[in-house]
């Protein structure tokens, strides 16, 4: 079995155009200097017949190839290579050569991931995601590593940043340059965690960074909790980008907008702050779309009548900065968003602009108005599947006392029409929903009055195959007062909201529900 996990990390790694001289790399992290060890598994961007390491001495050894393709051979440096700079010779099949040079080194830590890139989910010989439920008991993590064996001092690894003991030392795989690492047994402490980041370190060298998802709790069909928010908030809007949670401006209990924008990283199981937003907003909508986050409109003040914005600004992570973008056809906040095909669906909002329906290409920069909903509405939730925009519940007026509606209007982006979907169990304004494998989760919102908060706790959800509704387990602190929410790692991620009735109960809640139910 593990000649044949090998085998597939091996071959999944990305293919490159040959090229002269050609490219060494190693084969586990396939990034960085290129640096081998004695005994580790290389690869070289081209196709060969043979290969013949010289090393920094002049002794030439034939090196043991693994696999080839048209675009890559991964082979063996030769056992006894000398430290130094070597000189890699590839012969291809119808006699041509190419070289190319590597540093060796006594140890080349490296790490191999399941999709062969060098990055991301390790390659383990234990099940993914790993199960650290109390009923689990102590589990131990075997990677798969190359360039470890030649190790004289010691090696030491962290998985979350704490401490875990390497078990038995290096030891040899059954295929040549394969290196196994048993770390254990993995801290209870990352149960509260989706991922978890390993590091490695072999004789004061570091292996590439790889992650283990966890199965965490909690279990299917249950809510659980993530770290509490650094800032209590609500009347925010929530957007996912490159795995990490972005909760966009809002306000507090104190119904002064912020500029704050809040990260929750599911890896380390931490917050931070970044860039905050240009002004101080709340009731706005946002989405991420190629790798840019977009906030939409909302207000300033926390006034139901407005002002309303129609502003437009664009997150670039790597800089951390924002851009002003196209402004939106009207100024309008307590609407919601949803993206198809790269462009993003704004409905809804506060009245007047509680029909406005209208959509923003960003490669463009452009807007452009489309039919009007058929329900006029506000605080509602928004959500694609396929090609279709779902528009759920909401409330007419623009206070928190007004009237709710239960209705799910459905627009087909093809051909821009609308139609109606089955209603909801009953009427919720202030809602939160989001889509998760095909499944439209609805959740919390505000006008309940059975409970003195005035916050439903219902969480029901909408099978478009179907056009049915279920009743799943109720959320454990009903919230309102959230535009978007993220799933990702298995989990529904829903932070921050308020706790009763009105805008004046912003929390640093960070409630997590993991799905069972799947819609496609």
């Amino acid at each position: 079995m593990r000649t044949t996990l090998l085998a597939a990390f091996l071959l999944s790694t990305p293919a490159w155009p040959q090229a002269r001289p050609v490219t060494i790399f190693p084969a586990a992290s396939m990034s960085g200097p290129a640096v081998v060890a004695p005994e580790s598994i290389a690869a070289a961007r081209a196709e060969a017949e043979s290969i013949t390491v010289t090393d920094a001495v002049g002794a030439a050894r034939p090196a043991q190839l693994l696999s080839v393709s048209p675009a890559q051979t991964n082979f063996v440096i030769p056992a006894g290579t000398a430290p130094g700079s070597a000189t890699v010779t590839l012969r291809g099949r119808d006699g041509s050569t190419a070289t190319g040079t590597v540093e060796v080194r006594a140890v080349a830590p490296g790490i191999f991931t399941l999709d062969g890139s060098g990055r991301g989910k390790a390659a383990s010989m234990v099940p993914f995601p790993v199960d650290l439920s109390a009923e689990s008991g102590p589990i131990n993590l075997q990677l798969f590593g190359t360039g470890m064996r030649g190790s004289r001092q010691s090696v030491t690894a962290t998985i979350g940043g704490e401490a875990v003991p390497v078990i038995g030392g290096i030891q040899p795989g059954a295929v040549a340059g394969l290196d196994l690492l048993e770390l254990g047994p993995l801290p209870q402490s990352l149960r509260d965690r989706d991922e978890a980041g390993v590091a490695v370190t072999v004789d004061g060298a570091a292996a590439n960074r790889v992650t283990i998802p966890i199965l965490s709790a909690p279990a299917a069909g249950q809510w659980g909790r993530r770290p509490e928010l650094p800032e209590a908030n609500s009347e925010m809007s929530v957007a996912e980008l490159d795995g990490k949670i972005y909760v966009l401006g809002g306000y507090p209990s104190s119904r002064i907008s912020v500029r704050t924008v809040q990260v929750y990283d599911p890896v380390s199981a931490t917050w931070s702050l970044t860039t905050p937003l240009p002004v101080a907003l709340n009731h706005t909508m946002s989405v991420s779309v190629n790798g840019r986050i977009y906030v939409i409109g909302g207000q300033r003040d926390a006034g139901g009548a407005g002002p309303f914005e129609n502003t437009v600004y664009e997150y670039d992570p790597g800089p951390a900065t924002w851009t002003a973008r196209a402004p939106m056809p009207t100024a309008r906040g307590g609407g919601a968003a949803a993206v198809v095909d790269g462009k993003i669906y704004v409905a809804g909002g506060r009245p007047p602009r509680g029909s406005d329906f209208a959509v923003y290409d960003p490669a463009a920069n452009s807007w452009t108005v489309l039919p009007d909903m058929p329900t006029q509405r506000n605080h509602l939730g928004a959500v694609a599947v396929g090609t279709n925009i779902y528009v759920v519940g909401g409330r007419f007026g623009a206070g928190f006392e007004s009237e709710r509606t239960d209705r799910i209007e459905i627009f087909d982006t093809i051909s821009r029409t609308w139609t109606s979907g089955a209603a909801m169990p009953r009427p919720r304004g202030g809602v939160n929903a989001l889509e998760a494998r095909g499944c439209i989760h609805v959740f919390g919102g505000e006008g309940n009055s059975e409970v003195p908060s005035g916050v439903f706790p219902d969480h029901d959800v909408y099978d478009p195959r179907t056009d049915g509704w279920t009743h799943l387990e109720p959320m454990p602190i009903p919230v309102h007062g959230v535009t978007g929410a993220v799933f990702t790692n298995g989990l529904i991620y829903l932070p921050g909201g308020g706790i009763s009735i009105g805008g004046s109960s912003g929390s640093t809640l960070h409630q997590v529900y993991r799905p069972s139910m799947d819609c496609r």
